[in-house]
């Protein structure tokens, strides 16, 4: 979703705060910046998951045993999918492209220039693309890049990234932990082309570690652990590694050590990939609060679902991972990996996946009642372009909708592409920001809705 903040519109901002008055809403990190805002939804509907999961049954099992290993078989095959190729399936046009033409702000008011686009692309090397294919792991945090650099690029001018948290150079946040395929390294080695199961894209040197034969048997042989909390610090040996939801893990029970433990105030044992001494990829032991690790896959339920879900609300909307935070997509792919469901990466392809009901066309009482009528609360995703929404039950008699969203289209001055930023996960309905007088064509999220998915079988 786009971005276009500029000073008038903080004003508007402002404005319509305090004509829609009541309470304002807070960012799960504090209170809220000037350049945020509240709507009335945030005020009519529960900030808090465990309120719709109530509803819903908070111990009702979403989809079965049966259907929940197939999920997890299919999750665990994509995800090492990037350690059974032989070669990269990119092609090198499509990597080269990328490089051609200069474009968009690195910061505040400076522009990128086609001299510093060419330094990269001389970097990287691409004549021999792809020179290499390597199976490695992510031993922390790493962006995906679309071209190797850690500098942003934006489309407007943008003074505060934070308030303009779209940086079109990043793909995707990957978790520690996560397999990929190393297929080019740029010239000076700090960077490589890879391959995971969500995309193509540059990932920094330091991140990664290249894998063996036998490190690849043990590791994705293993039984796994599913992080339900966010910035879980993982001591090793070679630093500190930061662990969030949708990360997964193998225990540590799995290399010969003792079998790990569950419960409250008690601990569970896992495995980390750390960069060794000689730069191959080894494991190191940590050992957690039950209360930051369960078994994978967690048993799918409304209340489990809202548990891990509330962790996340209120939470900064970071595109593709920006700041480590999440966008509408990462939010729903990380929410649901919990529970061994595998999600695409972006928005358009998660509407795609499972069974799919389309509503486009429809009006918007009609949209809502197929939402309810066909929707499971806690499973199913409702698409428009440009955004995904995880459906969690009826409120009130309408469809409630949890989502990290950047906020609602608007116009001022004839600029018709102006936000109300909303900028976090927040619950709402499908109508969010109705009541704004400036409204972009009085056009919702309604409007725009074009599929009621469910990507597992259910039970209900």
């Amino acid at each position: 979703m786009k971005s276009r903040l500029h000073l008038p519109l903080l004003i508007v901002c402002f404005a319509l705060m305090a004509a829609c008055g009541g309470k304002v809403i807070p960012t799960r990190d504090g209170t809220l910046p000037t350049w945020m805002g509240t709507l009335e939804d945030l005020r009519r509907y529960p900030q808090d998951l465990t309120v719709y999961a109530k509803a819903a049954g908070e111990d009702k099992v979403l989809v079965s045993a049966a259907e929940q290993a197939n999920q997890t078989a299919r999750f665990m095959r994509l995800t090492f999918g990037p350690w059974e190729m032989v070669k990269t399936s990119t092609r090198k046009r499509d990597v080269t492209v990328l490089f051609n033409k200069a474009r968009g702000y690195k910061d505040g008011y400076t522009r990128w220039t086609q001299a510093e686009w060419d330094s990269m692309s001389s970097n990287a090397a691409l004549g021999s693309f792809p020179s290499r294919s390597q199976a490695a792991i992510a031993v922390r945090n790493t962006n995906l890049r679309e071209l190797p650099t850690n500098e942003p690029r934006f489309s407007e001018p943008t003074p505060d990234a934070k308030a303009n948290p779209f940086d079109y150079f990043q793909y995707s946040l990957l978790p520690v932990g996560t397999p990929v395929l190393i297929a080019h390294t740029s010239r000076d080695g700090r960077w490589h082309y890879v391959e995971c199961a969500i995309a193509g894209g540059w990932v920094a040197d330091q991140d990664l570690a290249p894998v063996s034969a036998e490190f690849k048997h043990m590791y994705r042989n293993s039984t796994f652990a599913a992080f339900i909390r966010d910035k879980v610090n993982l001591a090793t040996p070679m630093g500190s590694v930061v662990a969030n939801i949708g990360t997964i893990l193998p225990m540590r029970s799995n290399f010969g050590y003792g079998a790990a433990t569950a419960g409250a105030g008690q601990t569970i044992e896992l495995m980390t990939p750390v960069r060794g001494m000689d730069g191959m990829a080894e494991l190191a032991p940590v050992t957690l609060s039950s209360a930051d690790a369960v078994a994978w896959p967690m048993r799918m339920t409304p209340g489990n679902v809202a548990k891990i879900g509330n962790v996340m609300m209120g939470q900064p909307y970071g595109w593709g991972g920006m700041f480590g935070d999440r966008d509408c997509s990462a939010l729903t792919r990380e929410l649901l990996a919990t529970f061994g469901i595998w999600l695409p990466r972006n928005s358009v392809s998660q509407a795609r996946t499972g069974s799919i009901i389309m509503i486009e066309g429809m009006p918007t009482e009609a949209k809502e009642d197929q939402i309810m009528r066909n929707g499971v609360p806690f499973l199913s995703l409702v698409g428009m372009r440009g955004h995904i929404m995880l459906y969690v039950g009826k409120y009130n008699g309408r469809p409630a909708i949890f989502h990290n969203v950047w906020g609602v289209r608007t116009v001022e001055d004839n600029d018709t592409d102006r936000r109300f930023v909303i900028g976090r996960a927040v619950v709402t309905s499908i109508t969010p920001g109705a009541e704004l007088k400036n409204l972009y064509r009085t056009t919702t999220f309604a409007d725009r809705l074009r599929t009621l998915s469910t990507p597992a079988d259910t039970l209900q």
